[in-house]
């Protein structure tokens, strides 16, 4: 395998489809808050971002297993191996998609927006469900059937109807009928998705008892998992928390200072789609000057898009977010708060992916859940006192921290610097093995 070309190959594709999804996303974010006053985008916002927290629960690491298991298993007398990393994947995002679906709608049936916490609850599995099929088809470089369902048509589909709203062909959108827009558009292109590919077809994948290695699995996938949920969880959990401290009307323009600060980390997401399998494959054949090269170019081009999005929000921020509406811009500070964050994380490079790829999956899941829960652990507090500003610096905080601790790390015990400073600093010993 030409792991140069191959990388080049799969980025391009990866970085289009981002490119494309990254303002969909955004439009699709604009156009639901349009669709809808801003007391119901704030409850909205706040139904989303449980969905969103307990979609990554329900993963339970899932996703990473197979993005780790499948390139390393690729010949073909090791297919039952690769079927049942997926029937693993499948049956556990499953059990724990809708165990959290009964216990988000058992709380919803407690508040007073009960119809949009049901319908948030519903959110939760298609949620998980679309980053694991998503992974499976990462994992064989189908990076296009991956990404392009999920990222382009899910969010074009309700950019339409939202559209149709706001032209006033439709009457205006409720919070809950937002949710069940988002969750029924993404369903129909979730199996749409998985027909197009043997590997997602699970009937087939079921047909069959595969060998399965379950303690290893669940050894290595615990790790993945509480890394991946305390990471991706704590900034939806801001907007949870200022939603049940604050009113709607604060929660939503915070969600949408969120939203907008996510996208300096554009890049760094669609290298990491495409890195993170041939990290694994390189790293497994002993290629570290190869894992080196491509931890560098990411993170030059990374860092450099983040660097040109902070000058972007300090002098556009405020009409970036009036595109939310007229009584979005206050979240101004907010978003430059936020940005140092995502900045520094972009900066940051593949740092996690390239412990997590390269054994170190236990410290990186140490390490994010110790910054992780300093954060969650003052982000109430906070809140109370200092509001939605106390909110952003804790998320920028928390990022900041957790991505320094991973980078020394990697140094330390990978020997590679994934991050900007690596082309700065003298590189470092790879680790002696004994």
């Amino acid at each position: 395998m030409n792991l140069h070309s191959n990388l080049f190959r799969v980025t391009f594709f990866a970085l289009l489809i981002k490119l494309a999804s990254a303002p969909l996303n955004y439009l699709m974010l604009i156009a639901l808050a349009r669709a809808m006053d801003v007391e119901g985008y704030g409850i909205f916002a706040f139904g989303f971002s449980a969905a969103l927290t307990l979609g990554q629960i329900a993963l339970m690491g899932q996703n990473q297993l197979v993005l780790r298991t499948l390139p390393a298993n690729t010949s073909p007398g090791q297919e039952s191996v690769r079927k049942a990393a997926i029937s693993y994947g499948v049956r556990n995002v499953l059990g724990a998609g809708l165990l959290l679906s009964l216990a988000l709608a058992a709380y919803g049936m407690t508040t007073e927006d009960s119809l949009s916490m049901l319908a948030a609850a519903l959110l939760i599995l298609p949620i998980a469900f679309a980053e694991f099929q998503s992974s499976v088809l990462r994992a064989q470089n189908k990076v296009v059937g991956a990404l392009a369902p999920r990222d382009i048509l899910w969010r074009l589909s309700v950019i339409s109807v939202t559209g149709l709203i706001i032209l006033g062909v439709l009457p205006p959108l409720e919070p809950a009928w937002a949710i069940l827009l988002c969750t029924g558009s993404l369903v129909f292109w979730l199996i749409v998705q998985a027909r197009f590919d043997a590997a997602t077809k699970y009937t087939e994948v079921f047909k069959d008892r595969h060998p399965s290695q379950k303690r290893e699995w669940w050894g290595m996938t615990k790790s993945f998992w509480l890394a991946s949920v305390v990471i991706i969880s704590g900034p939806n959990l801001a907007v949870v928390a200022i939603g049940v401290v604050m009113s709607p009307e604060q929660t939503a323009p915070f969600f949408a200072a969120l939203k907008t600060a996510q996208l300096m980390t554009l890049l760094l997401l669609a290298a990491n789609l495409a890195a993170t399998p041939l990290i694994s494959r390189a790293y497994s054949e002993g290629e570290h000057e190869t894992v080196r090269k491509i931890c560098q170019s990411v993170s030059a081009a990374a860092g450099g898009f983040a660097a040109l999005g902070l000058v972007a929000f300090w002098t556009f921020g405020g009409a970036a977010l009036s595109l939310f509406g007229p009584d979005y811009a206050v979240a101004k500070p907010e978003l430059l708060v936020l940005s140092l964050g995502f900045a520094v994380s972009a900066a940051g490079g593949l740092n996690g992916i390239l412990m997590q790829m390269a054994g170190q999956e236990k410290p990186f899941a140490r390490l994010s859940l110790i910054w992780n829960a300093i954060g969650l652990a003052v982000l109430i507090p906070v809140v109370w006192v200092f509001g939605t500003l106390g909110a952003a610096w804790t998320v920028a905080l928390t990022t900041i921290s957790w991505n320094v601790h991973a980078w020394v790390l990697c140094r330390r015990r990978i020997g590679i610097d994934p991050s900007l400073l690596g082309f700065a600093l003298p590189p470092p010993q790879l680790p002696m093995k004994g």
